[in-house]
């Protein structure tokens, strides 16, 4: 399946491939598998109060109802939404790239945001920083403060355990505020495990275990940190805990 970009007239998606790509003021994607989504409705939420922080004074409830619509049913997709700098709303059906279930990470030499707290207007810049992790062996680029310690991740958000505890960097941290991480903290909460934050370098992570969590990939286990000391990984633990959360996807509704 090929890319189909479509885009909102008010009323109706219209097919607009091979149209400028614009740079974005929001964007919103999650992993759409046989028909099943994680918290699709948090997406939703999340793109609506977004737009609304960069400006746009009419409801995007209409826009994502027709795209609830216009979901496939089958097959395995990385939908995403955007708000255009021209205040349009469009919708990309996208095949799903492959998911993995691990991951290495590489410091990123600096923090290129502009926007940290808004999805879209950074995705460039941090695929930027993702390809300069890749030419080091990694495959995501983790954003540091300016005192070293850890902020967020290019395209993951970071979890770590110290022994039966699970920590995140404090929400002060200016990011974007993820969906994965509020589905992994309920699970968490199940089980009576309260998700603690602190302040963390990457060194101060040597000998945990630490995972990166995004809508695509859901939950994946660290493995290695270019530069850094050797982490623990859990495998045993990771497979239990993406089993809870592959079991929180729920059927979109029927067309």
């Amino acid at each position: 399946m090929a890319d189909k970009r479509f885009r909102w007239n008010g009323s109706d998606l219209i097919p607009v491939d091979g149209a400028p790509i614009l740079p974005l003021y929001v964007a919103d994607s999650w992993l759409l598998a046989e028909g099943s989504v994680v918290a699709l409705d948090r997406h939703f939420e999340r793109f609506s109060s977004s737009a609304t922080a960069q400006g746009l004074v009419r409801s995007v409830a209409p826009f994502t109802t027709a795209v609830m619509a216009a979901l496939p049913r089958t097959g395995s997709l990385f939908p995403r939404i955007d708000l255009t700098e021209r205040g349009e709303l469009e919708l990309w059906l996208r095949p799903a790239p492959p998911v993995f279930d691990t991951i290495v990470l590489a410091t990123a030499p600096m923090d290129v945001r502009s926007e940290p707290t808004i999805k879209g207007p950074d995705i460039p810049a941090l695929e930027g920083l993702r390809a300069q992790a890749r030419e080091k062996g990694a495959d995501d680029a983790v954003i540091l403060n300016t005192v070293g310690n850890i902020v967020d991740g290019a395209t993951t958000c970071l979890l770590w355990w110290r022994e039966d505890q699970l920590f995140m960097p404090p929400l002060q941290a200016s990011r974007v505020d993820s969906i994965t991480v509020k589905v992994v903290s309920e699970i968490a909460a199940a089980r009576g495990i309260v998700l603690q934050q602190e302040w963390a370098t990457p060194a101060q992570l040597a000998g945990t275990t630490v995972w990166a969590l995004n809508s695509l990939h859901g939950i994946r286990q660290v493995t290695k940190w270019v530069g850094e000391k050797e982490l623990e990984p859990q495998t045993d633990r990771l497979t239990q805990w993406r089993t809870l959360y592959a079991a929180l996807a729920t059927e979109i509704s029927p067309r």
